[in-house]
């Protein structure tokens, strides 16, 4: 009788163990998650000046862990980790404003995407984001790729031993043309047992330009298929457009129609051969000589510059290919005509479609049906406009004596998700996210700064921190943290 229970109990604890592994393994889930791309992004936007850092939401679902020194050509990267979840975050930044960090870009002459670069006179970065000898990658983002991996992968390591082994790659703008680099390499060392095969790695590659051509695209979209990466793209946006592509004779498949065109052409009769000689030659040579100008002066002569930069480090051989092409699981964030009235093209703001916030206001705009795909945005008119407060949850003095001047108003605008209002003292404006259920304000405003007599100005501020939830009954909008309602407006008509 007691070896029964002993066995039971044995089997129940086993048991455990193997749900308790499940569990684990399906923290990270795969496909496009608007609401995990959202927050990522405000992951993303921690670097730059503080200007930019406060125009966007801080995440509220991860911690921020770890940054690491500036290397190789002005790269860094980001850790953070999951507040509730055992999920890491490498968060790559994207291009700053330094004549160093832009080589990276433009040093963009393709070498096979499988082999060895000397960085530096004693170190080589061996690697093989693809098995195919017709794969080619982005110079510049892979010299990033090896000075960066060298911080990173002691970082995962410290993260599986305590137990992360699901991991998210995220890179916006150059962040993101380097993300695709990194996710390859990470699975070739998965692939070759340096990594553990546990690992579960899922990527956003966000506003990227193109980091490879065909050959590239083909193994890396199939390494990461069934939904473990993304590309999620504005359609005004340049960046994703880039860099330049010139496709040759070469840049296809062993067996194309191209291959024996010579042989082909040969056997046609005389004035036909002329004939046909000549067309051929005026449709290729062009791309070729084309595809030589732009390995040499995106190539070799930015290879001057690297140099200067990065001690030790030797060029490699160039693959003799320049066609690019977009990669990866497609998510458009297609412009239309209401995005334009918020974000204007402009000859002279040419990052305008670029940066962060309208990346997240086209992405709050997309909804998933019940059939799991893309709906139109969603609309609340009945938010629209300006609201005055009537009631504050928190301080003892009265609502009067808080407010004996001015109550704080705010007004809404869905469309574009920005609020501006008044704090009954100073003024002030940001943006918000909501969904049909939520709202969450920034925890910075950009404010004037008059000085402010009582106590009002500063709890209505940090109560509007606190929001997450919103009723509205006729003319009564509620703001709520959780259950609790904090603040209480009537619609100023």
């Amino acid at each position: 009788m007691k070896k029964e229970i002993f066995r039971a109990f044995r089997h129940s604890i086993v048991f455990l163990f193997i749900i308790l592994t499940i569990s684990h393994a399906q923290v990270l889930k795969p496909g496009f998650d608007k609401n995990e791309y959202m927050e990522l992004m405000k992951v993303s936007a921690r670097f730059g000046d503080t200007t930019y850092v406060n125009a966007i939401e801080k995440p509220q679902q991860y911690d921020f862990v770890y940054r690491s020194p500036v290397v190789g050509l002005e790269n860094r990267w980001d850790l953070w980790v999951n507040k509730q979840h055992s999920i890491g975050v490498i968060s790559i930044r994207g291009s700053v404003a330094s004549s160093v960090s832009w080589l990276a870009n433009f040093y963009s002459a393709m070498v096979p995407a499988k082999g060895e670069l000397e960085i530096s006179a004693k170190e080589k970065f061996v690697y093989e984001l693809a098995s195919n000898p017709k794969a080619a990658v982005h110079v510049g983002w892979l010299v990033s790729t090896a000075f960066l991996s060298k911080d990173i992968l002691p970082k995962i390591d410290s993260c599986y031993k305590k137990g992360i082994k699901d991991m998210i790659i995220m890179g916006h703008s150059q962040g993101g043309g380097i993300a695709y680099l990194m996710t390859a390499y990470l699975y070739s060392l998965q692939k070759s047992k340096q990594l553990p095969e546990d690992v579960r790695f899922k990527t956003y590659c966000s506003a990227g330009p193109k980091p490879g051509n065909l050959f590239f695209a083909y193994e890396y979209e199939a390494m990461t298929q069934n939904g473990w990466a993304y590309n999620v793209v504005n359609s005004a946006d340049w960046v994703p457009e880039v860099p330049l592509s010139v496709q040759t004779i070469h840049d296809f498949n062993t067996t194309n129609l191209f291959a024996n065109a010579r042989g082909i052409i040969k056997k046609q009769k005389f004035f036909q051969r002329i004939a046909l000689n000549y067309v051929y030659n005026r449709l290729s040579k062009p791309s070729l000589k084309a595809q030589k100008r732009y390995q040499n002066y995106l190539g070799k002569m930015a290879y001057k510059l690297v140099k200067k930069n990065l001690k030790g480090y030797i060029s490699p051989e160039y693959y003799s290919s320049s066609n690019y092409v977009r990669t990866g699981s497609i998510i458009v964030l297609l412009a239309d005509e209401e995005y334009y009235k918020i974000y204007p093209d402009n000859k002279e703001k040419v990052f305008v479609h670029h940066f962060h916030a309208p990346y997240m206001y086209l992405t709050e705009k997309l909804a998933w049906n019940q059939h799991g795909t893309l709906t139109d945005s969603l609309a609340l008119p009945f938010l629209d406009g300006t609201w005055e407060l009537t009631y504050i949850s928190g301080p003892k003095i009265t609502f009067d004596g808080l407010y004996p001047n001015r109550k704080p108003s705010i007004t809404l605008h869905t469309n574009n998700r920005t609020v501006a209002g008044n704090s009954s003292c100073n003024l002030f404006r940001g943006q918000f996210t909501i969904t049909d259920q939520t709202i969450r304000f920034p925890d910075t405003f950009v404010m004037t700064r008059m000085f402010c007599e009582g106590g009002g100005e500063q709890a209505f501020m940090d109560a509007l921190k606190k929001v997450n939830k919103y009723a509205i009954a006729d003319n009564t909008l509620t703001f709520y943290m959780n259950e609790l309602p904090l603040i209480r407006f009537t619609r100023k008509l």
